[in-house]
């Protein structure tokens, strides 16, 4: 009898200590705790709320107030519950728990027959799921056998429905022994099937394999490497077929899975990966990133050595060998949704690619092990003494807890995920994720100042999102959410592209990803419609063949393409943004131009259209920041507004607005590239509303001639098409089905080499100049051949990185090409303002030289040979030799030259510009002269022939 006492008493403390598990078993799950008491349903009686029947959670002692039954631990509450005696009950505890027991006494069966009599004849339920019904008497009554007994009948070969299976997992325990089986089935036109086979004990001692999944918690797959290699490095994936797959790629490491998928993560015993370094390798999707996020904060509670998070994004690579047959990797797609290690099996990954990423900087990142998003306690209890009003997260929803009361019932699950700021950390708010009814996830970021007032607009906003809240429950929802701490944190912005953050490092934001997070998470959120522009379709590969090949030798669609690259290099170079404008007749591809650069980053609705107002431009801006803009159509643009928005869009900034409190709100900032097109260009759009273009404007839009000399339009190697038009259809269809894969790839490249390319850019610029510009240029030009510069630089990068399969040299080529025609449609690499102020003088005195102009030589009043002068005359004219043959000069009055010639210019300016190019004679002050007229003395601006006869 003593030893007998002495083993259950062991039983009793385990089931003690892992009291959760226990109700679980015993069917007793569900109940409230009120301070150190626990109370379920009773499990004998048809009870609907809990109260008489009481279980000490110190203890383990349990009453029954009603009846009067009691008993002094968990064993005693056992067998009451199976009806069975106490050292059966024990021993089914003990074999759940894996305690050690003596051997079965001879009386043993007679307990067995016993409980098989008090049994009702309702199915066996699994230990892992219990009935809900809690008046099921024999609910818990078989057990789960693991490992394998040495007498157990062997496993059935088949299913009842899914027949034979393709692959059989077993689960064995440390020595090698199976716990469990795992089968995967692939009937033929239906979708693949799992079903895992576990050995069971029944109440009447005979052992029947079923195929349901074992209670936890669970072993995981790999047990018996885990202990043979107990210094290696372990890597946790999800899926057993993962888990082959993972452990072909990484020979030395031990890879481990857990039966059950991302739903069952917290069913799995970890507590073999204590004192391990673990690697976490995620699916790539959102139910596998999250299930590795609990696994995350589920071991760090273990005592694991370290954990690391496997970087997705650095998987989008291609697997290849060179000629000596070396593994190299080239810049490839990004995983689809759910990839995992078998899906790099299948694309021809093996162990050696995957080592070129394991020393690789950011491959395996370090994970801050995070609480699980629970609302915050108010404070710390006793260790004897449990909140008595709080909230918990169910499976069934949110629920607030108060003593002696049932549980409300505040809304469906609900998970704080994050406390959210923007990069100036203000504007704090918390990150929620949910279900709608139609079972779609969400994410939303509920502000804090939400929170404040009555909970109306929370509500409001919550419901409109598809979350049900109890009809009296928004006060409770409120203050739910108030007090949720998670210990994760993440920055908001509405503008795409670099985010310098506090820890160093930059992230690439875009709307659904964020490239290098810089050691925290970003989350992309505007007032804009869900959607974005940013997709993809097809491959990197099938792009790069079918739209990016046929761009070689047309320097337009190159150009147009290497705008895209250019993009997100503002920032690395430290360059000014600016935009370049395709002008030429209709019908020449200019559009063809636009979407095919587009199809970098995106499908047919990338690309945008000038038809809006300067305020919507704005706000695509900073959809765009970093990013290409391609606008189409400038006409469509109100001429009024147009040199506004050049600005606007080139100086990187958005209008002052008024806050509501008075002050000042945050001006919206961007950084800019982007590539227009229309049947006009910038000063003659402008001109259509009586303004006039100033140089800044035009410079901030580089006007290229879209027509590239070849008879085809914008095309110049038609790659053996028909004809242009011909060609345009097929680059459409093409793009159309092969689209936003170069861009992610380029971001990946991008953020690993961001540091070393200061001085690339650098060097290019001035090799770029050195070529295309004499010394004398003007500013002006340099100013803009640094950005021609910048575009061709970036599609030479995409091309060594893999991404265009051009021939080196193609794409500066084409941006070399584009700035020549800017300069001869623009008129030289000389400064703007200057040839525009000679061009207005000179201008004055072609259209006046006959009709306001005096000849030198003969009166005012002989009008036998000459037209009668003006009453606004300007001054005098006067040839140098002959009337046919000499050379005319002319004396403009000093009023008409501030006034008149140089209407709109700085007078003075425009003097010393000719004075300085020998078009004016010097005078007693500068650029004027005081000369004797025919009619008397006169202060004038002599300007000399070679003006008329010079082009500049």
């Amino acid at each position: 009898m003593a030893d007998k006492a002495s083993w259950i008493k062991r039983v009793a403390a385990v089931a003690l200590e892992r009291f959760d598990e226990t109700m679980q078993l015993l069917g007793l799950h569900g109940g409230k705790r009120q301070g150190r008491e626990y109370l379920p349903l009773n499990p004998n009686r048809t009870d609907h709320k809990p109260g008489s029947f009481s279980i000490n959670l110190d203890s383990g002692a349990w009453m029954d107030g009603a009846s009067g039954d009691k008993g002094g631990d968990l064993v005693a509450l056992a067998a009451f519950v199976w009806q069975i005696k106490q050292g059966e009950a024990g021993r089914k505890l003990a074999a759940q728990f894996g305690v050690s027991v003596p051997e079965t006494s001879k009386g043993g069966g007679s307990d067995a027959g016993r409980a098989g009599k008090s049994a009702c004849s309702a199915p066996v339920q699994s230990p892992v799921a219990p009935s809900r019904g809690h008046g099921d008497a024999s609910g818990g009554g078989a057990l789960c056998l693991m490992p394998i007994p040495a007498d157990a009948p062997p496993p059935p070969a088949a299913h009842s429905r899914h027949g034979k299976p393709v692959k059989r997992w077993a689960y064995v325990d440390a020595a090698g022994v199976v716990c469990f089986y795992h089968d995967r089935y692939e009937p033929s036109g239906e979708r693949k099937q799992f079903a895992p086979l576990t050995l069971w004990r029944g109440v009447d001692g005979r052992l029947a394999w079923q195929f349901k999944a074992p209670p936890a918690p669970r072993p995981l797959l790999g047990l018996d490497r885990l202990a043979a290699l107990s210094s290696a490095p372990v890597m946790v994936v999800e899926g057993e077929k993962a888990a082959d797959a993972a452990a072909g790629l990484l020979p030395g490491w031990v890879v481990v899975c857990w039966q059950g998928g991302a739903q069952a993560v917290e069913r799995a015993d970890w507590a073999p990966l204590a004192g391990r370094d673990v690697v976490l390798w995620p699916d790539a999707d959102e139910p596998g990133a999250d299930c590795m996020g609990k696994l995350a904060r589920r071991l760090a509670g273990l005592g694991v050595a370290r954990v690391r998070l496997l970087d997705l994004a650095q998987l989008a690579q291609e697997a290849g060998r060179d000629d000596a047959g070396v593994s190299v990797l080239s810049p490839g797609p990004v995983l689809g949704a759910g990839d995992d290690a078998a899906d790099l099996v299948a694309r021809g990954w093996a162990a050696d690619h995957v080592a070129l990423l394991l020393d690789r900087p950011g491959f395996l990142v370090d994970v801050r092990p995070a609480m699980a998003a629970q609302p915050a306690k108010p404070a710390a209890p006793a260790a004897d003494a449990v909140p008595a009003r709080r909230f918990i997260l169910e499976d069934a929803g949110v629920y607030f807890l108060e003593p002696d009361k049932s549980p409300r019932w505040v809304c469906p699950p609900l998970e704080v995920v994050a406390l959210v700021r923007d990069p100036h950390g203000e504007g704090w708010g918390k990150l929620v994720r949910f279900r709608d009814p139609d079972g779609c996830e969400k994410r939303r970021i509920l502000p804090d100042a939400m929170l404040s007032g009555d909970g109306t607009e929370l509500e409001r906003t919550l419901r409109g999102a598809g979350l049900k809240v109890a009809p009296s429950g928004r006060p409770l929802l409120r203050q739910y959410l108030i007090e949720a701490a998670p210990e994760d944190r993440a920055r908001v912005t509405d503008r795409t592209g670099w985010h310098e953050c506090q820890g160093g490092g930059a992230a690439f934001v875009l709307p659904s990803v964020a490239f290098g997070q810089g050691g925290e998470a970003w989350i992309f959120q505007t007032d804009a419609p869900a959607s974005h522009a940013f997709r993809q379709r097809g491959s990197l590969d099938e792009w790069r063949q079918e739209v990016s090949a046929r761009c070689a030798g047309n320097t337009r669609l190159v150009f147009a393409v290497c705008v895209a690259f250019a993009s997100p290099l503002l920032h690395v170079a430290g360059a000014e943004s600016g935009g370049f404008h395709l002008r030429s007749g209709s019908s020449d591809g200019k559009t063809t131009c636009l979407r095919v650069g587009a199809s970098v980053c995106g499908g047919a609705d990338y690309m945008q259209r000038w038809r809006a107002t300067d305020n919507g431009l704005e706000g695509l801006a900073l959809q765009h920041c970093d990013a290409p803009l391609y606008l189409d159509e400038l006409a469509q643009l109100d001429p009024k507004a147009a040199g506004e928005v050049a600005y606007m869009l080139a100086n990187g900034s958005g209008k002052a607005r008024a806050a509501r409190t008075g002050g000042m709100r945050e001006q919206a900032r961007w950084r800019l590239l982007f590539l227009s097109a229309g049947e006009i260009g910038l000063s003659q759009h402008m001109g259509e509303a009586g303004k006039q273009a100033k140089a800044g404007q035009e410079l901030r839009l580089a006007e290229i001639p879209a027509d590239a000399g070849a008879g085809l339009g914008v095309f110049e190697q038609l790659h053996g098409a028909a004809n242009g038009s011909e060609f345009a259809k097929g680059l459409d269809r093409a793009i159309a089905k092969h689209h936003g894969t170069a861009w992610p790839a380029f971001l990946a490249c991008l953020v690993e080499h961001r540091d070393e390319l200061g001085t690339t850019l650098h060097n290019a610029a001035k090799a770029f100049e050195g070529r295309f510009l004499t010394d004398t240029a003007a500013g002006q030009a340099r100013r803009v051949a640094a950005r021609f510069a910048l575009v061709g630089a970036a599609g030479e990068l995409a091309t060594s990185w893999g991404i265009t399969g051009w021939a080196p040299g193609e794409a500066m080529k084409a941006a070399g090409a584009c700035f020549a025609a800017w300069i001869a449609n623009r008129g030289g690499e000389g400064n703007h303002e200057e040839r525009a102020a000679l061009a207005q003088v000179r201008e004055f005195l072609q259209r006046y030289a006959e009709s306001a102009f005096t000849d030198w030589a003969r009166p005012g009043v002989d009008t036998d040979k000459h037209a009668s002068v003006r009453s606004d005359r300007a001054g005098y004219r006067r040839y140098e030799g002959s009337a046919e043959n000499g050379e005319l000069e002319f004396f403009i009055f000093n009023e008409v030259w501030r006034t008149r010639v140089c209407k709109g210019l700085d007078p003075a300016t425009v003097g010393r510009l000719m004075l300085a190019r020998g078009y004016i004679k010097k005078g007693e002050r500068e650029w004027i002269s005081k000369v004797r007229t025919p009619e008397g003395p006169a202060r004038v601006v002599h300007v000399l022939p070679a003006f008329l006869e010079s082009e500049g």
